[in-house]
């Protein structure tokens, strides 16, 4: 039976080779192991074989030596040679069986350093601060965003706080003062600040703060600003159109009855004189006579009438010179919008009931009830021989009503009836 002693020098050196490699390899797994869990007890053993491995590798290397030396060697290892081979292989199993694992296990167990990983790839900046105001953990992003803001290193709460609030003394960086917690940055980026507190399992709350990159959020704001004043310079423009759209069919309108009025007054004239040629008077001629005194007096109403200014001042006078009597119960609404819109709607019945119906008289009601105002008119001509289609002027007042909200309803049986109600604006109504 050969022992360590009585080997060749050549097996001993491979021996102590096999057991340094070993301890190399156990010192790395002693490291590399995490001190948590299940592991603790792998580094326990990992220790107790480094222990035993540098004993049993000491006491070898001393005899190696004395023997080279030729000095006599205290008999520590008298273990046969195959046994030692025996001892160097399952400490060397054992090992790499460990390392294989911890290999295994490496990517799918969490350390600090995955988890600082991780967070360094976020999009977003993010920050955890202890109670006392000391970082805890930073991403790179958040460190790069606070360079920006502060010229320095993130070190204390405080001094995130402080680069928040003098932002645009110190640098290029703007708060946006219609967004909350909004800054853009010097490269055209826009973040936006928001921090809360976590309480973690052992009691202990913990500051988040994030920056989160909102840059295509805030272009889309811009150019949804730029399109809304677009949009108000069209409503402008489209006003003034619809205003012009008035006055012409106000003109209009005047014009039409002036022509009706020189028709009546022509076939008066034509009546009067086939009177004077004949000694009989027709029933024709007798009309045509009543037609020319109405019209008669339309023009003294006219001219005595006083030069009153207002729309409605206008429409009564306009009312009168045509020969139709406005009766008018409840005051108009104060709010100018929907003042103007009730005399549109005032004189676009006027035109349609001399028009179609004949009528003399024109009735309106004008009623608040709460937060709505009512405008109600009819005439004492003609009813309406089937439903009536909105079209012209009456489509026009009705895409009026509709664009501040309000509703149009007509009624053509028993008799003609136009109801608008419309929203009126609490001040108004008070």
């Amino acid at each position: 039976m050969t022992t360590f002693y009585l080997s060749s020098e050549m097996e001993q050196s491979v021996w102590m080779i096999c057991l340094f490699f070993s301890l190399i390899l156990d010192v790395f797994l002693f490291l590399a192991s995490p001190d948590r869990g299940g592991s603790r007890r792998c580094r326990l053993l990992n220790a107790g074989v480094f222990i035993a491995l540098l004993i049993l590798l000491c006491i070898a290397g001393d005899a190696f030596d004395k023997k080279a030396d030729g000095l006599p060697i205290n008999p520590l290892l008298p273990f046969p040679m195959w046994s030692l081979w025996c001892i160097a292989d399952m400490v060397g199993t054992l090992l790499l069986g460990q390392t294989a694992v911890l290999i295994h296990r490496k990517g799918r167990t969490l350390s600090h350093n995955s988890v600082k990983q991780t967070i360094d790839m976020l999009p977003n900046a993010i920050c955890y601060f202890t109670p006392s105001g000391e970082f805890k953990l930073c991403n790179l992003q958040m460190h790069r965003l606070f360079h920006i803001l502060a010229q320095s290193d993130l070190q204390h709460f405080d001094e995130l706080r402080q680069a928040l609030t003098e932002c645009d003394k110190k640098s290029g960086v703007v708060r946006l003062p219609d967004e909350e917690q909004t800054y853009l940055f010097p490269d055209g980026k826009a973040w936006r600040y928001s921090q809360t507190e976590i309480t973690v399992p052992d009691g202990t709350v913990y500051t988040e703060a994030i920056f989160s990159d909102v840059t295509e959020l805030y272009e889309k704001g811009l150019r949804l600003k730029e399109q809304t004043e677009q949009l108000k310079k069209f409503s402008r423009d489209l006003k003034i159109l619809s205003d012009n759209v008035l006055t012409l069919t106000k003109e209009t309108e005047v014009l039409s009855a002036k022509t009706k009025l020189h028709d009546q007054m022509g076939a008066g004239i034509i009546a009067m004189r086939q009177i004077l040629q004949q000694e009989q008077v027709s029933q024709e001629a007798a009309d045509s006579l009543l037609l020319f005194q109405k019209a008669i007096r339309t023009i003294k109403n006219d001219n005595e009438y006083p030069q009153e200014r207002g729309e409605l001042a206008e429409f009564l006078r306009d009312a009168s010179t045509i020969g139709v009597k406005v009766e008018m119960a409840g005051e108009l609404p104060k709010q100018e919008e929907i003042y103007r819109i009730f005399v549109i709607a005032m004189r676009e019945c006027l035109t349609n009931g001399v028009r179609h119906a004949d009528a003399t008289a024109l009735y309106v009601t004008a009623r608040q009830d709460g937060n709505n105002i009512s405008l109600r008119i009819t005439n004492n001509g003609k009813p309406p021989e089937s439903v009536i289609v909105p079209r012209g002027g009456l489509l026009n007042l009705h895409r009026h009503v509709t664009n501040l909200g309000g509703t149009m309803e007509i009624q053509w049986s028993p008799a003609f009836t136009l109801i608008i109600v419309m929203p009126v604006e609490k001040e108004a109504a008070e």
